[in-house]
């Protein structure tokens, strides 16, 4: 809304005021009897009102409208333990980006791990109390097996914990040759199975081998999961726990958010729908980073107002390669409410309010001040769309008219700041 200027000063102000003009005309007086600046103003050593001035232009506008938001992640995850125990490793520190799949936080898994060879030695048994003759051999391959797949996770986990510097080379050495020992142990037993001539078992028999079975393999997926890895490229924006911590059911240990792209979450006004959609562009500021303006426009606008408001949630993907935006940033985003092409324009500092709508002065062809009527349309910060008698491109519009200016005054356009005025060549 503009503003209105008409306002009376208190006394000693209007006298530092008057003061401070009668200084102005009569510098401006001595430039114009040597030269004067240029613009207009009267000649010959006349004195004139200084002001500052600018042409009225034709082109197009755009009104806008803001609302403040927040930046938030794009993906955010909170990793939380499923099995207990003891936390062994933790890999990232908050700040350093992960990549998906990678080991983050390791739960020691011994307890699993003895769950899991008395799981495959009850297996093994029922088998061989199944099968008659060929128990031995499927008892061997049960047997190969369970060794077998031991000997794959510790070693797995211990290049893991080697590459983090937890276990030592000699460590490492020696899961690797049990791992091929296991495995040239297990190709063995599965020859010998497969050249055995196996009886199917009783039906009931059947039934508790099935059940071991899964009792071993849901060790085998508790097992997996003190594992804890990252779900997806990002950030860790939180660590909860170090090594030597008690993980348990339901305990967060990590958080990671991807931060390329960003969302900035924001409300938009019921009033506003008719101009605001899904892919409608915007601007968006951030508190703490001057100078720098995102674009980007809606991507999901919500179809219910939030409860007892009549405002609208709208999100908006932001690109961020370069991490500048961080979740939690308070966003200002900016959107066109109205537009217009090819209309008048005056500068915004030049119209001001008066008791019966909106004023400018303006310079007349004589170098008078001229207060005009006008009628203001859609406007920004910057310029306002106008209308009224004697106005077209070109005009001079005064900008920051002083309170002392009346119609009929004569102006002296003052340059622009830092120009220097002109000098008449002297013979």
């Amino acid at each position: 809304m503009l503003q209105n200027t008409k306002w009376a000063p208190p006394k000693a102000a209007r006298t530092l005021v008057l003061l401070f003009l009668i200084a102005a005309v009569l510098i401006t007086g001595a430039c114009a009897r040597k030269g004067g600046y240029p613009g207009g103003g009267m000649g010959g050593g006349g004195f004139s009102f200084p002001v500052a001035a600018a042409p009225l232009t034709r082109g197009n506008i755009a009104q806008y409208a803001s609302a403040t938001g927040s930046v938030v992640p794009r993906l955010s995850g909170d990793l939380s333990s499923v099995a207990s125990g003891t936390v062994l490793s933790v890999g990232a520190q908050i700040g350093e980006r992960v990549t998906k799949g990678e080991l983050l936080v390791q739960i020691d898994d011994s307890t699993l791990r003895a769950q899991e060879s008395q799981a495959a030695a009850n297996l093994a048994q029922l088998k061989a109390s199944s099968v008659g003759g060929s128990s031995t051999a499927q008892a061997a391959l049960a047997s190969a097996q369970v060794a077998y797949h031991t000997a794959q996770l510790d070693l797995q986990r211990n290049r893991t914990l080697f590459a983090q510097g937890y276990v030592s080379k000699s460590a490492l050495d020696d899961s690797t040759n049990r791992f091929a020992a296991a495995d040239a142990a297990l190709r063995a037993a599965q020859v010998a199975e497969q050249n055995a001539s196996l009886s199917s078992g009783s039906s009931a028999a059947t039934a508790q081998i099935q059940a071991a079975q899964a009792a071993l393999a849901t060790v085998e997926r508790q097992i997996a999961l003190t594992s804890v890895t990252a779900p997806f490229d990002g950030v860790v924006t939180a660590r909860n726990v170090d090594p030597g911590s008690l993980a348990a059911p339901g305990t967060v240990l990590m958080q990671v958010s991807q931060l390329d792209p960003v969302y900035v979450d924001t409300t938009i006004a019921g009033s506003d729908l008719s101009v605001v959609r899904v892919g409608t562009p915007v601007s968006v500021t951030v508190n703490g980073v001057d100078g720098r303006a995102w674009h980007g426009s809606v991507r999901y606008l919500n179809l219910a107002a939030d409860p007892g408001t009549s405002v609208y949630k709208a999100r908006i993907p932001i690109s961020n390669p370069d991490g500048v935006l961080r979740g939690g940033m308070v966003a200002n985003v900016q959107y066109a409410q109205a537009r217009k092409n090819n209309v008048l324009l005056a500068p915004r500092a030049a119209v001001f309010q008066t008791p019966a709508g909106y004023g400018m002065f303006i310079i007349d062809p004589k170098g008078m001040a001229q207060q005009v009527d006008v009628q203001v349309g859609i406007e920004n910060d910057q310029v306002a769309e106008v209308s009224g008698p004697g106005l077209k491109p070109g005009v001079q519009a005064i900008l920051n008219h002083s309170v002392l200016l009346q119609p009929g005054t004569p102006v002296q356009v003052l340059p622009p700041p830092g120009s220097k005025p002109q000098q008449t060549a002297h013979n």
